[in-house]
């Protein structure tokens, strides 16, 4: 997500509410059973569109061959230090390590702003050969990014769009409208077409969640799903937790939560157990957090609509080897044919995924086979 994605520490709140799951869990077995029904009509998906990306890198890989690449210095720069991000920073390791570049992970701590225009300057001082970046916020982060395309240094914008900067820049990611709508989608089929919804983001103004929660109302007209609250937590993971307790309260009859970033999953998903509502309150959660992925194992969470990191770490290497070594218009003929028009952006998808407790050993198989780890 463009997002200060999550801090790494729980507050005393989400801990004392983890300390409640454990007494919930056995009251909520019968809920969650029923809940089976719904979640059987869902049909799951994991192929993102590794294919496509796949053909483009062996397309890149064969344009290079030859090339002296042992000196190209490539850095992923992500928005905060979140699990969502182990897919991503293994996929770079993996790129560098085929192609024979060296590449760098940067992570602000605590998805500080400050902390990653530091970082984006200090690259360009180095005189890196080209970065991806997932900006905490686009808008700030365009004029650092403008200024290191006046520099020569490549620059490809992962998992929330760019604007504004210097040069256009390619978008490798998951187009945000169509997840959202793809969770719009599920939720749909998941109530029968008819029920309340909540809504946990951490931002009302940042352009993936604006997109995703467009994408989801869109996914909804003409049914009886009516959003009841969308609230925003402020990139707060324990703000999450409290939004989503606050939700279940005020509306005793709520019959689902979609949570739009990484660690909203968790918070509506430790809200609704800790209520003895499992299976009751149904959610589809942006992200596989691994809490999230812990709750879709027993029942809590009915779907989760996944992004692609470990493609954006992957391919992003091999974007910017390409427009080092082969340059712009060499590269832009490569990436014509997989570019999509999306959101304003010209996008790169690394497609979007649905999983739901049917298929998500299918899709932990296949990271271990990329060999992302927890």
């Amino acid at each position: 997500m463009n997002v200060r994605r999550t801090r790494t520490t729980m507050t005393a709140l989400a801990a004392a509410a983890l300390l409640v799951l454990t007494g919930c869990t056995k009251a909520s077995d019968g809920a969650q059973q029923e809940s089976n029904q719904n979640i059987a009509k869902l049909t799951g998906s994991t192929a993102f569109n590794d294919a496509k990306l796949g053909e483009l890198a062996g397309k890149i890989k064969a344009a290079v061959q030859g090339k002296d690449l042992a000196s190209v210095r490539v850095a992923m720069v992500i928005n905060s230090p979140s699990a969502y991000w182990t897919e991503g920073r293994t996929g770079m390791e993996n790129a560098a390590k085929e192609l024979g570049v060296q590449a760098n992970f940067q992570a602000p701590a605590g998805g500080d702003l400050n902390t990653q225009l530091s970082i984006l300057d200090t690259l360009r001082a180095d005189k890196i050969d080209g970065y991806t970046v997932s900006a905490v916020d686009p808008k700030a982060v365009a004029g650092p990014v403008g200024t290191a395309q006046k520099a020569g240094i490549g620059v490809v914008a992962i998992d929330s769009p760019l604007s504004g900067t210097a040069e256009p820049t390619v978008y490798l990611g998951t187009p945000n409208t169509d997840a959202g709508q793809q969770a719009g989608e599920a939720m749909k089929t998941l109530l029968n077409g008819t029920g309340k919804v909540a809504i946990l983001t951490g931002s009302l103004t940042a352009e993936n969640a604006v997109q995703r929660i467009a994408g989801f109302k869109k996914a909804l007209e003409g049914t009886n799903v009516q959003i009841v609250d969308t609230l925003n937590d402020d990139a707060d993971p324990s703000k999450a937790l409290s939004n989503a307790q606050a939700a279940l309260q005020a509306n005793p009859d709520l019959n689902a939560f979609y949570t739009v970033w990484s660690y909203d999953g968790p918070a509506a998903g430790q809200a609704v157990k800790a209520a003895g509502k499992s299976g009751k309150v149904l959610i589809v959660a942006d992200d596989a957090e691994p809490k999230t992925v812990e709750f879709v194992k027993d029942g809590t969470v009915q779907a989760m609509i996944l992004q692609r990191p470990y493609q954006q770490g992957y391919l992003g290497v091999y974007v910017l080897t390409a427009l080092k070594v082969l340059g712009k218009d060499a590269t832009n003929e490569l990436l014509k044919p997989y570019l999509e028009q999306k959101d304003g952006a010209s996008t790169l998808s690394s497609g979007i995924g649905l999983v739901t407790g049917d298929n998500l050993q299918t899709y932990l198989d296949d990271l271990k086979k990329l060999g992302v780890t927890s």
